[in-house]
């Protein structure tokens, strides 16, 4: 019941970390328990259960159905079996509770059962790709890894176009859950819209202009990164954004003319699933769009969700594309007005529309601001 409330959270436009976090708690604290939880006050005594986690379990103990009745010694044993199975199976890129659930019922108790055709045939193509590559996922990655990626992607395209790591490494982290790469090139303007009004904004975004010339990420970036034998393979695959698994390239090997020989070498490499792998997002970004962009994709979540309450507060709003303006219209616009492009190129143009002075991306994090980015004047 959590798992799915976390889920349900997780996935809502207006998400709350902290809740989110909360579940996360409860989660680990219950999970760990040797038996299962029998009552509302018998979860008010563990540590990391709150009270707003502990009204949803008493609701829980309430619905008819699940108050707890006399106690099967088996029956336990083998609920603690499948309840470690699950969370084992939930490792895997892709498996939620209930895809976990479903192979568990099937039989599926450890990741080693989960690579044999028979459960392999219950996955979807992203969650057979997070197994095949599983244990390599498990290795956090490092900032030369990170950083050997970016120059492999660089040497890979043509010098117009800007590459820039970001992420936790953007903000000084030893390591990071994947690499977060933003690509730039002076060709590529075009930057989605935001869809819908100030009192409902949706998630989405409208093109402009009409039809699109062919996205730079389609025609140019994912192909030569396919065909230096860099992309292993793809969790997804848009016009904007490529998310999947990379070949790391070796840092230490010596320079090569036979550059057809390495691109072979590399490519056999993946088909046989040798060598080291990581995950990497791609982003391709509009130069219009680069201070939002480098706002956006370093993060961390907290800080970013502080900056969108902000533009909220002054009317307007803030994504990944840019920070909107919303003109109100007589008539001939579908919503009653539509969004304006505010000039934020740069981070610092950007922070100085929401009235903060410059946040350098080391302290983008609530650990280390304390009560939040710093405002100018009287405002907090």
């Amino acid at each position: 019941m959590l798992k799915s409330n976390k889920e349900e959270e997780a996935q809502s436009p207006t998400k709350n970390p902290y809740k989110i976090r909360a579940f996360t708690s409860a989660i680990k604290v219950i999970g760990e328990l040797d038996h299962p939880l029998q009552s509302a006050a018998e979860a008010k005594s563990l540590k990391g259960v709150g009270a707003g986690i502990l009204r949803r379990i008493q609701d829980f103990f309430e619905t008819s159905g699940h108050a707890p009745s006399a106690v099967d010694p088996a029956l336990m044993d083998q609920l603690k079996r499948n309840r470690i199975a699950r969370a084992e199976l939930e490792q895997i890129t892709g498996i939620g509770p209930v895809k976990a659930h479903e192979l568990v019922a099937a039989g599926c108790m450890t990741l080693e059962q989960l690579q044999t055709p028979t459960y392999m045939a219950m996955l979807m193509p992203n969650q057979r790709i997070g197994v095949t590559y599983f244990r390599h996922l498990e290795e956090r990655v490092s900032r030369v890894e990170a950083e050997t990626v970016a120059q492999f992607v660089r040497d890979a395209l043509p010098s117009k176009y800007e590459v820039i790591i970001g992420g936790s490494y953007r903000r000084g982290a030893a390591t990071s859950s994947d690499i977060d790469l933003i690509v730039l090139h002076p060709d590529h303007v075009h930057v989605p819209v935001p869809i819908g009004t100030p009192a409902k904004i949706s998630s989405a975004t409208r093109k402009r202009n009409g039809a699109l010339p062919p996205s730079l990420m389609q025609t140019e970036v994912g192909p030569a990164l396919l065909t230096r034998g860099l992309l292993a393979a793809a969790l997804s695959n848009g016009d904007l954004k490529w998310q999947g698994i990379v070949l790391l390239p070796e840092s230490d090997s010596p320079v090569t003319t036979d550059q057809i020989g390495e691109r072979q070498r590399r490519i056999a490499a993946i088909e046989n699933v040798e060598g080291t792998y990581r995950r990497m997002d791609l982003n391709l970004v509009a130069q219009k769009s680069r201070g939002a962009a480098l706002i956006a994709l370093t993060g961390d979540t907290e800080f970013n969700r502080d900056l969108r309450i902000r533009a909220s507060k002054i009317g307007m709003h803030l994504n990944e594309f840019g920070l909107w303006r919303w003109n109100e219209s007589a008539e001939g616009e579908p919503d009653g007005g539509f969004w304006e492009l505010v000039r934020a190129e740069t981070e610092e143009e950007l922070l100085s529309e929401l009235g903060m002075e410059y946040v350098e991306p080391v302290k983008r994090n609530f650990s280390v601001l304390g009560k939040g980015p710093p405002s100018r004047g009287k405002q907090k």
